[in-house]
C-alpha cells in the first residue's frame, strides 16, 4: 500500500463548511466566515465539476502535477520561512527582504496551483510573473474574504517593492525603511490551508465523476523535475524520483497533504542540511530539520 493509501487508511476526518475533510483546518476558520467559506466550496466545486467531468489522461497527468508543485510549494515555504528566523536571530538582515517575500510567494503560489480558475496554459502557471501572480492570487483569496484579499495585495506589495529597493537601489540607510503590517508566519498557514482545501475539493469531484484509471504523460510529468533556465539544463533526480513513484503507483491526484510522503519531505529539508544529511548539534549552524513544516501541519 502507498503512504497515500495509509495515510486515508488511519486518518481522521474533521467537520467544516458542511463538509468533511481530511484537514483539521485552523486558519481558515479563525479569520473567515463559516458561511462564506461554504459558498467559495460550492463554487470551486461546480468549476472543478467542469474539469473532472471532461477527464482525460492529459488532464489527469496536468492535476497531478499541479498538486505535486504545490507540495514543493509547501515545502520551500517553510524552508524559508525558517531560513528568515534563522537570519534575524544572526542579524543577518540584508537577506531578511528576499526571504520574506519569496516565503509568501511560494505559499501564494500553492494556491494558484490548485485553483480551478487559474489555466494551465501548456504550463504557462508555472511561468506567471510575479505581478500576474499575486493578482491571480488575490482573486483565489477574495473568495473567502474580500477585506482580507485586499490587506494581503497591499502588504505583499509592499513586500516586494522592499526586496526590489535592496535590490536594485542598495540603499545607504540599509533596511531602515517602512515594514507592511503582516504577519508573515501566520498568512502564509492561511495560504497554505486555502491550497489544502482547493485540493480536497479537487479529489472529492474526481471521485465523483471519474471512473477511469489514466496513466501519467511523461511529457507533462518531465516538467517537474527538467527545467530549462536561459539556455541552461537542471534536472533534478529526487523530484524524478517522486513523480515516477506517483506515476507507478498512485496516477490520480490527491490533496497536498496526503501526496506528501514522509520521505519526500526528510529528503528536501536533508537536502538543506550541512554536508547532506550531517548535523552537528556542537555548533550553530542552519539546521532545516527545526521547523520541519513550520507552515503546514501533517497531522
Amino acid at each position: 500500500m502507498t503512504h497515500i493509501g495509509i495515510r486515508k487508511l488511519i486518518g481522521d476526518r474533521s467537520e467544516y463548511a458542511g463538509r468533511t475533510w481530511w484537514f483539521d483546518f485552523d486558519k481558515i476558520p479563525e479569520r473567515c466566515n463559516e458561511s462564506t467559506v461554504a459558498t467559495a466550496c460550492q463554487k470551486l466545486l461546480e468549476r472543478f465539476s467542469g474539469i473532472t467531468k471532461g477527464w482525460s489522461s492529459g488532464v489527469n497527468s496536468e492535476w497531478t502535477v499541479r498538486v505535486f508543485f504545490s507540495v514543493k510549494m509547501v515545502l520551500n515555504a517553510s524552508l524559508l520561512a525558517q531560513s528568515f528566523e534563522y537570519a534575524s536571530s544572526k542579524n543577518l538582515r540584508s537577506v531578511l527582504p528576499y526571504l520574506h517575500y519569496y516565503t509568501v510567494l511560494h505559499s501564494l503560489r500553492a494556491v494558484l496551483f490548485t485553483d480551478p480558475t487559474v489555466d494551465w496554459k501548456d504550463g504557462a502557471i508555472l511561468h506567471m510573473t510575479h505581478s500576474k501572480m499575486i493578482k491571480a492570487a488575490v482573486v483565489a483569496l477574495a473568495r473567502f474574504d474580500r477585506k482580507m484579499a485586499i490587506d494581503v495585495e497591499a502588504s505583499v506589495l509592499h513586500l516586494k517593492a522592499v526586496r526590489e529597493m535592496l535590490s536594485y537601489r542598495a540603499p545607504s540607510s540599509g533596511d531602515q525603511f517602512q515594514k507592511p503590517n503582516f504577519d508573515i508566519i501566520d498568512n502564509c498557514r492561511m495560504f497554505l490551508e486555502i491550497a489544502q482545501l482547493q485540493s480536497e475539493l479537487l479529489e472529492a469531484s474526481i471521485e465523483k465523476h471519474v471512473s477511469t484509471a489514466y496513466p501519467l504523460e511523461k511529457g507533462l510529468t518531465d516538467r517537474v523535475c527538467h527545467n530549462v533556465i536561459d539556455g541552461i539544463e537542471f534536472f533534478d533526480s529526487e523530484d524524478s524520483h517522486r513523480i515516477s513513484y506517483l506515476a507507478r503507483k498512485h496516477p490520480t491526484p490527491t490533496n497536498i497533504m496526503h501526496m506528501l510522503s514522509p520521505g519526500h519531505e526528510e529528503d528536501f529539508y536533508g537536502a538543506w542540511c550541512r554536508d547532506g544529511y550531517d548535523t552537528d548539534s556542537s555548533d550553530d549552524s542552519f539546521d532545516p530539520d527545526w521547523g520541519r513544516l513550520m507552515l503546514f501541519k501533517m497531522e
